[in-house]
């Protein structure tokens, strides 16, 4: 009887430890995401972007990488589709400069 107990009180222990496990790495996922968007032009200088599909929780957005940490915009603002041609431009011309060349003379 008391080998029961203890079975059934350590089955119940590794439930509560697995459940706790599991929530927190559901969490761990909700975080790297965004929830919600702004509609207010980011100050900040910007280093890059992502584009985040909607996948709930997570909504969709414009995901800007900015000086001060990620900012998540509304995909819809003018101003955010024209930082993203401004960017993507500057990434193409950066991909087709050549390298510059050192003489040795």
């Amino acid at each position: 009887m008391q080998l029961c107990i203890k079975r059934v009180t350590c089955l119940a222990f590794l439930t509560g430890v697995l459940a706790v496990v599991t929530m927190a790495s559901g969490q761990m996922k909700v975080n790297n995401c965004c929830t919600e968007v702004s509609s207010v032009p980011i100050t900040a200088p910007i280093i890059g972007y992502r584009i985040q599909r909607k996948q709930l929780p997570c909504v969709r957005a414009v995901v800007f990488e900015t000086t001060e940490g990620e900012v998540c915009s509304h995909w819809k603002q003018d101003w955010v589709f024209d930082k993203v041609k401004e960017l993507e431009k500057a990434r193409r011309a950066n991909k087709t400069t050549p390298a510059p060349t050192t003489s040795s003379t």
